[in-house]
């Protein structure tokens, strides 16, 4: 029987400040790469602590997601700085319904990620609200060498290849 079967889920997000606001606005989406390298840290960091500590089994599953948020500080007693809308409650459905010790995006996220990570298509997902969507699962960084590739590429407008079905 398990003991615990789950607890609340918490966010992470980039990109909120102004001057990174105002970065995205000009085409720099640099962020967003920083925030799918700190989901990779979770899932190596998780992965160390089950290693170290005897009995631990923790798993960890992650949905992410692009876009505009609402923020605000909400409550009276209990303070709390929160953010929601559409990205965030698609952020959740990606979660839900990924798969334990992956990272399940979007295929609206590939443009930003593509260039830095290898995305091989899940596929066709229903999601709560939305219907079926095609996602994709961000499975490690791409090396050095591949990524300079692919922002030189970029910056002369050449379209980047697709090897063995990984983007």
């Amino acid at each position: 029987r398990e003991a615990v079967v789950s607890t609340q889920s918490t966010g992470a997000a980039s990109g909120l400040d102004p001057l990174t606001e105002e970065q995205t606005k000009q085409g720099n989406h640099e962020h967003i790469v920083h925030l799918m390298d700190f989901c990779f840290k979770i899932l190596e960091t998780l992965k160390d602590f089950n290693q170290y500590t005897l009995g631990t089994k923790f798993l960890m599953k992650i949905g992410f997601n692009y876009g505009p948020v609402t923020d605000g500080i909400i409550g009276q007693n209990k303070v709390l700085y929160d953010i929601w809308g559409d990205t965030v409650n698609l952020s959740s459905r990606m979660m839900s319904t990924g798969k334990e010790g992956k990272i399940q995006v979007p295929a609206d996220c590939l443009p930003y990620l593509i260039d830095h990570f290898k995305l091989p298509k899940r596929g066709k997902v229903n999601i709560k609200g939305k219907g079926e969507m095609i996602t994709h699962f961000c499975v490690e960084r791409k090396s050095a060498e591949q990524v300079k590739q692919n922002l030189e590429a970029r910056s002369s407008k050449t379209v980047n290849s697709v090897d063995n079905n990984v983007l």
